[in-house]
């Protein structure tokens, strides 16, 4: 039983993994959105609105990794 507890809480510490990789992500979006600005400034709209559509991906895939790693750990 004790040892079940500590893979599913092994488990759950891997899942917070996207975390740090989605903050490196969002680092590096934000930075080149702002690089493909100072390039082409007549695109901003656009370069906006993929940047912004990028995040909302990346973010999706940490609620999801939550949600994954609080099942395993409740069940």
């Amino acid at each position: 039983m004790l040892l079940v507890l500590a893979v599913k809480i092994l488990v759950l510490g891997g899942c917070m993994l996207p975390i740090a990789f989605g903050t490196l992500g969002t680092g590096i979006l934000f930075g080149c959105y702002n690089l493909a600005v100072s390039r082409n400034p007549e695109e901003v709209e656009n370069l906006f609105n993929t940047t912004l559509m990028g995040f909302a991906l990346m973010e999706t895939f940490i609620f999801i990794s939550f949600v994954v790693g609080f099942v395993i750990y409740a069940l």
